[in-house]
This record gives structure tokens, C-alpha cells and sequence, in this order.
């Protein structure tokens, strides 16, 4: 009973995200006007707005005008409600539930904002920087020991993160004179350095180097493009960003190993 009410209230927190997705790029408040229908205007009432429920009763449209309603909006829902019940269902209620929670649910924000708008609001982005920094001392996915130790890893993955994403544009600007890196990736760059320490974030940039010049490569075959019209790459690094959570430890511990057996 108790997964079913943390799916539950995924799906809730779902529902907040889609909200946040549609009005943070726009520099809108999340809290007001109530919410609307983006074609007519018309106020969507409690019962328009049960997740997952409505969308389906209502076939995807608006009430009042017809106008399609994205996919996006129950894929987030059931997505954030997936994940929480996933985290809840493997850690239990324990600082790591809580510490992957908030940067799963931030990186699904950002996942879509980028994706939409190519954009990374760093009305997400610097608050769960904070956040990060806040739950080093319980963040048990930094590897050592709660105390100070946790915190210097992760003000290291923040500063290592940003550096790196900030270099690599500072130097494609200079060399070819476009801009290959914004600064909204930096900031999301130094939030999951925050989360997940030097390790996780040297994790992170090569799981979503790779993963994006594979989906670039295949999207520019595809499309007959070039690759302006991949995906952005705040697409790439949250899925790797919470990949790097859980598996960078154990990835760099067979790195070491390899080596070592190479040797």
C-alpha cells in the first residue's frame, strides 16, 4: 500500500512538473494563474486535471476548444510516478530515496524544458545546485563517510563539472567562433557535480557524449540534416546524470580493475 501511495503521489508531482516544463522557459509563475488551456484559455478545472485520468478521458484534447493536449503531459506524470515508486520500492525511506528523488524529478524537468525550448531554467537548475550542496553531508551516493568529506566532493563534482562544459565552450568559441556549449548546460553540469562528486560527473560527461553522438549520428541519417538538429545535450546529461548516481562508483571500480589486471 505504501508503493502504491508513493506512485500516487508521483503522479501528483508529475502533474507540478508538467507545469513547471510549460511556464519556466516562458519566465511564468508556477503558481498563478491556475492552469489553462495554452490554445483557448480556458480555466481546467479539478477534474481536467487528474493525471493520467483525465488526459484519457478526455482523449487527449481540450474540453472546450478540441485542441490536442501534448503527450507530454501524461508521459511526465507517469514517468515521475514510475521513478518515485522504482526509488521508494529500492531504498525505502532512507536520505538515499530522498537524495535521488529531487534529482531524478529535477533531471525529468529538464530532460523536457531543453527538449521544448532548448532551454534549462535555472529556476530548476540553481535551487537543486543548493539542494545538492545541502544533502552532501546525508548523500551516501558520494562514496565515504557522512561528514566534511561528502561536502568537498561535492563542491569538487560541481566546480570539475562546470569547468569542464565551460572550457570546451570558452575553447570552440574562440577556435571556430559559434557556440557549442550555453551556459544553462554549465549550471546543470554543476548541479549533478553537486549530487554525484568528480567521479559522477566525469561519468556523466562521457555516458552523454557517447549516447549523443550516437542519437545525433542516427537523427541526421534519419532527418537528412546535419547535426544543429540533434538533440540538445541537456537531453543527454540528465539521463546520465542519474545513471551516474547509481552505477559511476561501480563502473570506475572495474575501470581500476581492468587496469590493474591489464598491468
Amino acid at each position: 500500500m505504501t508503493l502504491v501511495l508513493v506512485l500516487l503521489v508521483g503522479l501528483v508531482v508529475g502533474s507540478f512538473l508538467n507545469v513547471c516544463i510549460h511556464r519556466l522557459p516562458r519566465g511564468e509563475s508556477v503558481v498563478r494563474p491556475r492552469s489553462r488551456c495554452p490554445a483557448c484559455g480556458h480555466r481546467i478545472s479539478w477534474v481536467e486535471n487528474i493525471p493520467l485520468l483525465s488526459w484519457i478521458a478526455l482523449r487527449g484534447r481540450c474540453r472546450h476548444c478540441g485542441a490536442p493536449i501534448a503527450l507530454r503531459y501524461p508521459a511526465v506524470e507517469l514517468a515521475s510516478g514510475l521513478i518515485l515508486a522504482w526509488l521508494w520500492h529500492r531504498f525505502g525511506p532512507g536520505w538515499s530515496f530522498w537524495v535521488a528523488s529531487w534529482l531524478a524529478l529535477a533531471s525529468l524537468a529538464l530532460f523536457f524544458t531543453d527538449l521544448e525550448q532548448r532551454l534549462l531554467p535555472d529556476r530548476i537548475t540553481l535551487p537543486s545546485f543548493a539542494v545538492g550542496l545541502a544533502l552532501a553531508w546525508v548523500n551516501p551516493f558520494l562514496g565515504v563517510e557522512a561528514g566534511v568529506r561528502r561536502l568537498w566532493l561535492a563542491l569538487a563534482g560541481a566546480a570539475l563539472g562546470a569547468g569542464i562544459l565551460w572550457g570546451i565552450g570558452a575553447l570552440w568559441l574562440r577556435v571556430r567562433g559559434v557556440e557549442a556549449m550555453g551556459l544553462g548546460d554549465v549550471k546543470m553540469m554543476a548541479m549533478l557535480g553537486a549530487f554525484t562528486g568528480p567521479r559522477g560527473v566525469l561519468f556523466t560527461l562521457f555516458a552523454a557524449s557517447v549516447s549523443g553522438a550516437l542519437v545525433g549520428m542516427l537523427l541526421v541519417a534519419w532527418r537528412r540534416g546535419s547535426m544543429r538538429d540533434s538533440l540538445p545535450f541537456g537531453c543527454f546529461l540528465a539521463p546520465a546524470g542519474l545513471a551516474a548516481l547509481f552505477w559511476a562508483p561501480a563502473a570506475f571500480e572495474l575501470y581500476r580493475s581492468l587496469l590493474l589486471g591489464g598491468g
